[in-house]
């Protein structure tokens, strides 16, 4: 378990969250204390501030944190702010060269993250706090599906999905393992499907290291398949239809045939059968590409043990739903994206944490208030 320390008028404190493990109930700021995202901290103060030094007036750690006390107790920002004690203002490093404690205003905060951070920022610190649970997780399986994020029944803003009877706007998530690591925001009666590529190419940048990635029928596309196993080098596990039949195009004689025509640009039939997709994917034969891997999935006796794996994400989901405010109710219409990523920020930067302190009980935030 990790130590860390803070000096605070003149004496050195050393704590480690392994001695709140047996109380009953701990400050959410006690728990964020053991949070280290000084890099992530930097990044921001390069790219989204100038060098006015009046830019730097509270550490950006510090209100990255507060953000995530606000999502978590889902506080108004000014009753956030009122609602911290002089013990959780210093757990959050809110106080000046002098020892004073000194804390941003309600509309510091929003400022911050509305408008400092804005659609940009708040996606580029998804991206950095996924690599950093990527490097972090041993898990070898990613899993996409969508979740709604409710608004209210009077909602002219907000589509009606018939599928889950309420008017809503979607999350579509991806996890790796329990943790959740992307995310894209869409309206409500969005298709699953064409947000998939956007999260392949996420988890490229982010150098993810997969053996699988698992999907519902709703991502069930040749291309799919194919940009699954081409970009990330993983096996798409997607399930597909009970009418669904083994394509003749993605057979090994026709993959053949299609490598053997297009020898003049460096098609070669005797290579290995990973070479030959590749060639096939590149010349823009995909879809090909992807009857092969379906029909390979169709044919794989351990498919099904496979995509089993997959039903941990309604699991998640609800877990987010129940530690930080993930709906759209009471939200502005141009504010929601925002707000969406925000609330699944806040939810990364706490399984961020028991992952550096080497928690046991995963994804386990009951205790904290």
């Amino acid at each position: 378990m990790r130590k860390n320390s803070m000096l605070y008028k003149g004496v050195l404190f050393e704590d480690s969250l392994d001695n709140y493990f047996s109380r009953e109930s701990t400050s959410i700021c006690q728990f964020l204390y053991f949070l280290c995202i000084d890099d992530i901290a930097k990044h921001v103060e390069r790219t989204f501030y100038t060098n006015k030094s009046w830019h730097f007036k509270y550490s950006v750690s510090s209100m990255i944190k507060l953000f995530v006390v606000k999502c978590f107790r889902n506080l108004s920002y000014d009753k956030t702010i009122s609602s911290l004690t002089e013990e959780e203002a210093i757990l959050l490093s809110f106080y000046d060269e002098n020892d004073h404690i000194k804390l941003p205003s309600g509309g510091t905060l929003h400022h911050f993250v509305k408008y400092r951070l804005g659609e940009e920022g708040v996606n580029e610190i998804m991206m950095l706090l996924g690599e950093k649970i990527l490097k972090l997780s041993s898990a070898k399986e990613a899993k996409i599906d969508s979740t709604p994020l409710e608004a209210s029944r009077y909602d002219k803003h907000a589509d009606y999905n018939s599928h889950y009877e309420c008017k809503m706007d979607k999350a579509h998530i991806t996890m790796v393992g329990t943790y959740p690591v992307f995310m894209t925001h869409t309206k409500g009666v969005a298709g699953d499907s064409p947000e998939l590529i956007t999260h392949i190419e996420a988890l490229k940048k982010m150098n993810a290291d997969l053996d699988l990635y698992s999907a519902d029928g709703g991502y069930d596309s040749f291309l799919n398949h194919s940009d699954i196993w081409y970009h990330l080098d993983a096996k798409p596990i997607i399930s597909y239809a009970s009418n669904a039949v083994i394509k003749k195009e993605g057979e090994e004689e026709r993959i053949n045939h299609w490598v053997n025509k297009k020898w003049r640009i460096g098609g070669d039939v005797h290579a290995p059968m990973e070479n030959k997709l590749k060639f096939l994917y590149e010349i823009g034969r995909k879809e090909q590409v992807g009857m092969y891997l379906r029909n390979q999935n169709m044919r794989d006796e351990a498919f099904d043990e496979q995509y089993k794996k997959r039903a941990e994400c309604e699991k998640i989901h609800g877990h987010i739903k129940g530690t930080v405010k993930f709906d759209i109710r009471r939200v502005r219409n141009q504010s929601r994206k925002l707000y969406s990523l925000l609330s699944f920020i806040s939810y990364q930067l706490l399984v961020l944490t028991e992952m550096q302190n080497k928690v046991g009980d995963k994804n386990s935030f009951g205790r904290y208030f």
